[in-house]
């Protein structure tokens, strides 16, 4: 319980620091006098000046704030500043500022935690490997995303080389697709069962169509846990890193997509999990959870869960290729996070999600630390903290008042009404509402993770 404790104190606070580094670096260059700088919200528990800032340690850990001379208060959220006994400039005022440098000093918070997500899938790709599978064996085809040519891949072929290219793990697959400069990607593969080896070319005129094909092709992979997460029916199990399942209600299971396909097919009835660990077998009983998993279309699909992950094998990679694809990778999950998110909004729109399926999907601050401790005992908190990052930047930059996308849209409407701004009192209500969405949805998220340890 501890370890977990600091490892989510040391994730958040880092993510924290990076993000109103961002802000505070970005006012800095503009000539924006900062009055404080804070890690963490309400009353400043410690502080200390430095030149014309104090720099602050504050009550409420959930957050950080950039004080600057002129700008709004976040009611209720920043500790006051008495600006009347600071030297201030107006012409250093936050507010008298033009619309772009206001606009940099905004966006800078979240982009600092793009950054920090692209250095560190760049330092964990040079120093650490890529993660991959070991195999170069094509188990299915998804149906939803298939693209003309694929009709001919078999399953239980073997993918020999990719636009000539020889391939040795499934990393080198997924890597060659997604490098391929060709307006079509051919696969050389051998099929099972002496079926011999067969040619497949499949257009792939950019880089949606090569995603496509990426996401298309499933790997056989061994039913391995190489990660359980914490809260979760596997876990309460007693299900371990390292198990491989080796029966579900005595039916063998062959792979990692057979197991998935059983346990998600039986949410809330009690299977029966035969493991093999460190030579010995066990049995254990395992009772799905129902939860929700999205599809290709944007919707959610209602399965049972148990909470584990596969395990991979980690491929060194040069420096240069590993600052080229932990950027690549970086943008990926940018597009693959706000892809969901918008999924899930349209999705709430349009009913073709229910309330209670996207409820299933929040998790707050207790998920969070389970997930960084459980993270950061399997090796892989760097890779945790890099996806938190680039949620961090994408759901600040959501048009809700009091997040960075709130105050984006204030100047958006400034400049629309050439160059009048709202009222402080308007956006004072605005910030309000905007507070009362975030905490609702704080609460929301909380309730979630209590539910979730307590089994309800």
């Amino acid at each position: 319980m501890g370890f977990t404790v600091l490892v989510a104190v040391f994730v958040l606070g880092v993510l924290i620091f990076v993000h109103e580094l961002g802000h505070f670096l970005a006012a800095k260059l503009v000539d924006v006098q900062v009055l404080r700088f804070s890690i963490g919200l309400g009353k400043p528990l410690f502080s200390r000046f430095w030149g014309e800032t104090e720099y602050s340690l504050s009550a409420i850990p959930f957050g950080g704030y950039v004080k600057m001379a002129g700008d709004d208060p976040a009611e209720g959220l920043e500790a006051d500043v008495e600006e009347e006994q600071v030297s201030t400039d107006p012409a250093r005022h936050f507010e008298n500022k033009r619309v772009w440098q206001r606009f940099l000093i905004i966006f800078a918070g979240p982009l600092a935690n793009f950054l920090l997500a692209v250095l560190l899938y760049q330092g964990i790709f040079y120093f650490k490997g890529a993660e991959s599978f070991d195999t170069t064996v094509i188990e299915a085809v998804e149906s939803k995303l298939l693209l003309p040519g694929m009709e001919g891949i078999r399953a239980g072929s073997k993918i020999l080389s990719v636009n000539g290219h020889k391939v040795a793990n499934w990393y080198e697959v997924s890597r060659n697709i997604g490098d391929a400069e060709s307006a079509a990607t051919v696969l050389q593969l051998e099929g099972g069962e002496g079926e011999g080896m067969y040619t497949v070319s499949v257009p792939t005129p950019g880089d949606t169509a090569r995603q496509q094909l990426q996401d298309a092709l499933v790997p056989f992979t061994l039913p391995l846990v190489g990660g359980v997460i914490p809260g979760k029916p596997a876990k309460k199990a007693g299900i371990e890193r390292g198990d491989l399942i080796l029966e579900i209600d005595g039916q063998p299971v062959r792979s990692w997509l057979e197991m998935t396909r059983i346990i998600h097919a039986k949410a809330e009835v009690p299977l029966s999990v035969a493991v093999e660990r460190e030579g010995r077998r066990f049995e254990l009983e395992v009772t799905p959870e129902k939860g929700s998993i999205p599809q290709s279309d944007g919707t959610f699909k209602e399965a049972g869960l148990i909470g584990i992950q596969p395990q991979y094998e980690l491929v060194s990679l040069s420096f240069t290729d590993a600052v080229r694809y932990g950027a690549t990778n970086s943008v990926y999950m940018t597009l693959f996070i706000s892809k969901s998110l918008a999924d899930l909004v349209t999705g709430l729109t349009t009913r073709r999600i229910s309330f209670g399926q996207a409820k299933d999907v929040l998790g707050g601050p207790v998920m969070i630390g389970q997930m960084a401790g459980e993270w950061a005992r399997s090796g892989r908190l760097w890779s945790f903290m890099a996806v938190l990052s680039i949620n961090l930047a994408i759901l600040n930059l959501l048009p809700i008042p009091v997040l960075d996308g709130g105050h984006l849209l204030f100047l958006l409407i400034e400049v629309v009404r050439f160059g009048r701004p709202l009222s402080a009192h308007q956006r004072m209500r605005m910030i309000q509402v905007g507070l009362i969405i975030v905490f609702g949805l704080m609460i929301l998220a909380t309730a979630n993770d209590l539910r979730r340890i307590l089994g309800l």
